[in-house]
């Protein structure tokens, strides 16, 4: 390292020129960042459930609609009927579109003679009064179109809108807005319409987290300046900081972007991450520097140097242990999780180099300026005087020393019973995958979802499929078409949280009540097969296409259930299962799909995804931690307190009701992973001061004068870098923030209290000279 040390002195200029030119491209690719959400980018793209979903939707059509919806005294006056019509040929017209769904565009059977057509409810148009009674009678009556497209009282309806399948977020994005616009502009200030839907969900999301990443990046970067100018009393010092944490995001985000990788709501974070972690090893490198500038009497070359050299192991050990927190994450299951892991991990490592060539060569080239300002302040502090500096953050740190190592065993005690209670807390903690619930209560859309949901019926759908296995039981017979709809009336009656269902029995029935005279008591399914065969040629194909698998050996069963937590989308599962297990016996199976079961899924993906990436992270940990230490003994003692905030999050989480969702799923790594860093700048310091002689406390009383000051302010940096994340617009964005900044708390009060505790109680062997 000392002839890497020499380099980056003698060649300072080479160095700067070569890092910035590696920046322009970085740059230039960062800026080319798109933000995108789908509940598909939680698989990975070889993942069963998501080639199921996606099999799904080309045999049967795009599942996920939009829906926008209003409520009115009486829904059939010639002003809302012009209205609908308005809003559906509007909508119909625009780019994107597959199909549209309304009160004056559907259909009804009409037998004629010997046979059925199908012609639309309302006729084209003006309508008098008496038309709009029968209408509103019949549609009224129509159990496809009740709670479907109209409320059973009348007074609500809504336009479904089925998208072509888009996978670029901003033009899905226009599309959404201008349909939002043109409609708003139809009604008036007479109606108030309401928007929601999957997709008007996964639009909200992008938008929030394009801007949420476009806030705290600023932010963060003027909380930090603020926080080490205090700190370093350095503005100079500090200014330099934050070039060299612009550097690393630069670098990161680009290198990101260069994969062809995407911001998402889990992905977003990457940024105010690696600033708050890279800005750790800066700190140590100009807290060094400006220490042994002061006590070396000004020479600006050897403080360089000297910082540099003593610096760039710890360094390169957090930067490790850090990189492994995130890289842990390669094991998930749930994508975005992963690729944030992988892409943060190679983040931390690019600071890492950033820190130990980029600011020792911008030192060196600031020398004259640096060494003025330096000077203007610089005094020399020697032995016990450093500990006894005045000031108030000298004095409470000196107070920490004397506490951890004078009451070491009562210190011990009380950790103990912490540990107990938080472990409690962390067994009652639950899982949450449903995106809905991660937009803010207040956010338009989500209340526009509750308002639809309270009136009128359930916005995601729910999809059962039914598959025969051999053609004696394909669905062009009586008995599989009645297996059908009995599943379909039992779940509807047993399940509360589905509003309405549809499926080819439903529309058989309704053409044989209209083959029959309209007559109420033909409102059931023929059990002539040969009317069966008449009815799938006499049907609409394109409805038929939605409901019924081109071979006539799976049936389709839509369910449209209202958004609520996962352990209602549990219950409604093993319900399911074991009713359909009861139900079809040997003859048929069943398969689950739509968005519903994909976050079901999604939470087992993050239950395993918690562990592995936990123990992973732990295990290398572990061993890294060992190298440092270089015994087993002092190995397993500096471990404790960097698992004791990770379960007292844990358990604060369990306690408060706070569930693990695709952001919080990450605080237990990523929390091993960061607070690991303090810990490995104060063991390498107590052993250099325990192998020069030193007595276990005299030893970490020292520790505490040589890296205390850093330690505190990298986690205090730390905690306002995650902290921030609470302006963020997206829930699970806001409690990653607020839980992974009290775990840098808590990380830091375990350094700083527990670990010197430990030592004190178990003495691990270090050899004396």
């Amino acid at each position: 390292m000392d002839s890497m040390i020499e380099l980056i002195v003698k060649r300072s200029r080479y160095v700067l020129a070569a890092i910035l030119l590696i920046s322009l491209p970085m740059l230039y690719s960062s800026l080319q960042q798109k933000f995108f959400n789908h509940v598909d980018i939680f698989f990975e793209e070889n993942d069963p459930d998501i080639l199921f979903y996606k099999k799904f939707q080309k045999t049967y059509g795009n599942e996920e609609l939009a829906v926008i919806l209003f409520t009115d005294r009486n829904i059939f006056t010639r002003e809302n009927i012009e209205l609908i019509r308005m809003m559906t040929s509007r909508i119909d017209a625009s780019e994107g579109i597959s199909r549209v769904f309304s009160l004056t565009n559907a259909q009804e059977a009409v037998g004629i003679d010997d046979t059925v057509i199908f012609k639309t409810i309302i006729p084209d148009g003006e309508l008098q009064q008496h038309t709009l009674t029968a209408i509103r009678k019949k549609a009224l009556s129509n159990n496809t179109l009740v709670n479907n497209l109209i409320s059973a009282d009348g007074k609500t309806t809504a336009v479904l809108i089925e998208l072509e399948p888009i996978r670029d977020n901003m033009k899905k994005r226009k599309i959404l807005l201008d349909i939002m616009h043109s409609c708003n502009e139809i009604a008036g200030s007479r109606i108030k319409l309401h928007f929601a839907g999957v997709p008007y969900v996964e639009v909200e999301l992008n938008s929030l987290t394009r801007d949420d990443f476009l806030t705290f990046t600023p932010i963060i970067f003027i909380i930090t300046f603020i926080i080490v100018t205090m700190m370093l009393k350095n503005v100079s010092l500090s200014l330099l900081c934050q070039f060299n944490l612009m550097l690393s995001l630069i670098w990161g985000v680009g290198i990101f972007s260069l994969c062809g990788e995407t911001l998402n709501m889990v992905t977003m974070i990457m940024g105010a991450v690696l600033l708050a972690i890279a800005v750790a090893d800066s700190i140590h490198m100009l807290s060094h520097y400006r220490e042994v500038f002061d006590s070396n009497g000004g020479n600006h070359l050897d403080a360089v140097k000297d910082a540099l050299r003593y610096v760039w192991l710890p360094c390169f050990f957090t930067s490790l242990t850090t990189g492994v927190g995130f890289f842990s994450f390669v094991t998930s299951s749930i994508r975005p999780v992963k690729i944030l892991g992988v892409f943060t991990s190679i983040g931390v490592l690019v600071a890492f180099i950033l820190t130990i060539t980029f600011l020792p060569a911008i030192l060196l080239l600031m020398k004259r300026r640096s060494s003025k300002e330096m000077g203007k302040g610089g005094h020399e502090l020697h032995g016990e005087d450093q500990l006894h500096e005045s000031g108030l953050f000298t004095k409470v740190l000196t107070k920490i020393a004397k506490l951890s190592t004078g009451h070491s065993r009562c210190i011990f005690a009380l950790f103990l019973v912490i540990f107990a209670v938080t472990v409690v807390g962390a067994m009652r903690i639950e899982f949450e995958t449903n995106t809905m619930h991660y937009l803010p209560d207040d956010n338009t859309i989500r209340t526009d979802i509750n308002y639809i949901e309270n009136n009128f019926g359930g916005t995601i759908p729910f999809v059962l499929l039914v598959r025969a296995k051999s053609e004696e039981f394909d669905f062009n017979h009586y008995e599989s078409l009645k297996l059908i709809d009995d599943i379909q009336t039992d779940l509807m009656k047993g399940i509360k949280h589905f509003s309405t269902s549809l499926s080819i029995a439903d529309y058989f029935k309704e053409i044989n009540q209209a083959f029959n005279g309209d007559s109420k008591a033909y409102y059931r399914i023929p059990e002539n097969s040969l009317d069966i065969l008449d009815f799938y040629e006499i049907g609409d194909t394109d409805v038929l296409d939605r409901i019924i698998a081109p071979d006539r050996m799976e049936a389709r069963i839509s369910f449209q259930s209202r958004w609520d937590s996962n352990e209602a989308a549990k219950g409604i599962d093993t319900y399911i299962s074991r009713y359909m297990k009861s139900k079809l016996g040997d003859n048929y199976s069943y398969k689950f799909t739509g968005l519903s079961s994909l976050y079901l899924h999604m939470e087992f993906n993050l239950k395993e995804s918690q562990i592995r990436s936990f123990l992973l992270a732990f295990v290398i940990i572990f061993v890294m931690m060992f190298f440092v230490c270089g015994n087993i003994k002092l190995t397993v003692v500096s471990m404790v307190p960097n698992l004791f905030p990770i379960v007292l999050t844990l358990g604060i989480m369990g306690w408060k009701n706070i569930p693990l969702d695709v952001s919080t799923i990450m605080i237990a790594s990523i929390t091993i992973g960061i607070a690991v860093d303090d810990t490995i700048h104060f063991i390498v310091w107590f052993k250099r001061n325990l192998s020069s002689g030193m007595e276990v406390q005299e030893s970490l009383m020292k520790t505490f004068r040589d890296v205390g000051k850093p330690i505190v302010i990298t986690s205090l940096v730390l905690f306002m870098g995650f902290f921030i994340l609470i302006l963020g617009s997206i829930k699970p964005t806001q409690a990653f923030g607020v839980l992974t900044a009290m775990a840098m708390l808590f990380a830091v009060m375990s350094d700083l209290l527990i670990l010197p505790a430990l030592l004190m109680i178990f003495k691990p062997g270090i050899k004396r000279l």
